[in-house]
Formats: structure tokens, C-alpha cells, sequence
């Protein structure tokens, strides 16, 4: 995020070069008003800007990450035993088995969306289109499976509890959510980076660039923005879709192979990289040269979840990627929108 302001400040800087400012007065108060003859300014659209900023992206990601490296380097994380030295999870108490059982409980409330639904026959008299009763399945599917994965959670935390004052990791509190928006100010130049990396292989094997929008969701909003049926499907892949995915994959996946491996890096490392295959399955999913952008969000946030063994922060750093995806998609034309999640 720091290098999109800065590039929001380099193209307002480049946009405006040339336009004349001058001091005047009106009933005797000093203002600055443009010149009149200031068409360049005036000419340059949303996407002049966005160009600009694509331009001068590569270098304040490049000086980005460098800073966010030597920082994560000075607090001990890039350090070899890192993660053992901040203390790991403390979840000798469950065997691996549960956390698959409890990922296997989420999955199985979300996916009992649509037969709930079915139940109601009031609903299905309503007339309601095929894209709003699939905004009322998506709703109700999500509702389900936070129900679920909350409650298995405290079940695993009091499961979990043990005499050694370690934390389990299983956690949620209010803190959590600004800590989580600082660790994807962190992450984001190394997820920008990888989604610039799996463009570059597409253009590079295909001969065109690839579309700037690769997720159904965002398409679904470009094409109907002010509709509210759309606010609120977009609202459930901002608020649901983190909530939920970080509780499987975060939180039980990651928990079960840490369990396995032993290695918080290889228990992230495969998380991510089914996090980033399980996109690609379904009716839609998304193109592979945004795999490395998912993939990049799932080991970020993989990374803080282990560094700080909260809940809550994973979830806010997924709810912020998609959030930005969906501002990119409202304040710029579609080929400016990344790959979202």
C-alpha cells in the first residue's frame, strides 16, 4: 500500500504538470485558481492516472520491499528459527485429525447453503431471479459455515488449553483487526510483486496481456455496479469469503500440518499452495497467471498468523486484499483491477 500512495502522488504530480496556477481576488480574499487554459489537466481521464502510476509501480515496489525485508529481518522473522524463538502454537493437545475434522465441518455447513434454502418455499415464490437467489444461497452458505467454524474454534480452544501459559492460537479480539491491516501494509508489496510476475509469464507465453480482472465476483460488479443485489454479493466475498477460508485454511489446515511437519514453514508453504489450487476448481474459477497472487496472500497471511497466533489478523489481512480489489474495480476502468481473491 505504500507505494500505490506514493504513486498516487506521482501521477497527480505528473498529470498536473504544466497547468498554471495563479493568486487572484475575490472580495478582496486571496485564492488559487487554475488557469483557463489548463486542458491538460482537464483532459486526463481515471485511466491517464492509473497509467502513470503502473509506470513508476516497479521502483516503489522494489524500494518497498526492500524496506519491509530489513525490517522483518531486524524483528527476528526472516532469521533462521524465527518462529521458534517468538514461540510457537501450542496445540499438542489436538491431534492433527481434528483439525481436519473441523475443516471438514465448515466446508459441509457452507455447502449446506443451498439445500436450506430449498427448504423454504416462501423464498422460491418470490420470483427472485437466478443471480438473486444465488445471492441468497451465497448469504445463507456463508452465515452457515462462520456458525460453524466459530464454534468449532472454541470448542479447539478449550480443547487446547494447557498448563504452559502458550497460546494456541485460537484467539479472536478486537486488537486483532488493526494489527491485521498493518501486516498487509507489510505483505503487500510481496503479493503485488508476484501477481506483476504472473502477468509478465502470461503476456510473455500468450502474446497479450492478461484481463485486469480475473475473479467472477469483480466481473459481476463491473458489469452491474449499481445494483443492489450485486453490493450485496460483493459484501459476502469482502466480509464471508475471509472469514471463512481463514478458518479452514489458516486455522485447521495449517494447524493439521503443523501438527504433521512440525515446520511452520512447510505447514505454510502447502497451505498456501492448496489455498491457491483449491481457485481453480469450480464452474468458474480464476486464470492461472493470478495463482501467484493468491498463493502470495495465503503465505502472507499464513506467516502472520503463526507470528502472531491470533485469528483475527489473517481474516482482516484476506478482508483488505479483497476490499482494495473491489475499490481498484470502482475508481478505475476494469483493466486496472488486479487478480482478487
Amino acid at each position: 500500500m505504500p507505494m500505490l500512495v506514493l504513486s498516487v502522488v506521482l501521477g497527480l504530480i505528473v498529470s498536473s504538470a504544466g497547468a498554471g496556477i495563479e493568486t487572484r481576488s475575490m472580495d478582496g480574499i486571496p485564492v488559487l485558481a487554475q488557469v483557463v487554459d489548463s486542458g491538460s489537466v482537464q483532459n486526463k481521464s481515471v485511466g491517464d492516472v492509473w497509467n502513470t502510476m503502473r509506470e513508476v509501480e516497479p521502483y516503489t515496489l522494489a524500494v518497498s520491499m526492500l524496506l519491509v525485508i530489513a525490517l522483518l529481518f531486524a524483528g527476528g522473522l526472516l532469521r533462521p528459527g524465527g518462529f521458534a524463538k517468538a514461540g510457537l502454537r501450542d496445540i499438542t493437545a489436538l491431534p492433527a485429525v481434528v483439525f481436519f475434522f473441523a475443516a471438514f465441518v465448515v466446508l459441509l455447513a457452507q455447502s449446506s447453503g443451498a439445500s436450506l434454502v430449498g427448504h423454504f418455499a416462501w423464498v422460491n415464490e418470490q420470483g427472485y431471479s437466478d443471480f438473486q437467489m444465488r445471492t441468497i444461497v451465497s448469504t445463507v452458505s456463508y452465515l452457515l459455515a462462520m456458525i460453524a467454524g466459530f464454534g468449532m474454534l472454541f470448542i479447539l480452544r478449550r480443547s487446547a488449553t494447557t498448563g504452559d501459559g502458550l497460546d494456541n492460537g485460537f484467539g479472536v479480539g478486537f486488537l486483532d483487526f488493526p494489527v491485521g491491516l498493518g501486516c498487509f501494509l507489510l505483505a503487500f508489496p510481496f503479493i503485488r510483486i508476484l501477481g506483476l510476475l504472473g502477468e509478465f509469464a502470461y503476456t510473455q507465453t500468450q502474446g497479450q496481456s492478461p484481463d485486469g480482472i480475473a475473479h467472477e465476483t469483480l466481473k459481476i460488479f463491473t458489469d452491474n455496479p449499481n445494483d443492489p443485489w450485486v453490493m450485496v454479493f460483493v459484501g459476502g466475498a469482502i466480509i464471508g469469503a475471509p472469514i471463512v477460508e481463514e478458518l479452514v485454511f489458516r486455522v485447521y489446515l495449517q494447524g493439521a500440518l503443523l501438527k504433521w511437519f512440525k515446520s511452520p514453514w512447510l505447514s505454510i508453504i502447502f497451505t498456501s499452495i492448496l489455498f491457491a489450487s483449491i481457485h481453480r476448481l469450480g464452474p468458474q474459477p480464476v486464470p492461472w497467471f493470478a495463482l501467484p497472487t493468491i498463493f502470495a496472500v495465503g503465505l502472507t497471511c499464513g506467516v502472520a498468523y503463526e507470528r502472531t497466533k491470533r485469528v483475527g489478523v489473517p481474516i482482516m489481512m484476506h478482508m483488505c486484499f479483497n476490499l482494495l480489489n473491489v475499490l481498484i474495480v470502482m475508481m478505475s476502468n476494469a483493466d486496472a483491477a488486479p487478480a482478487g481473491v
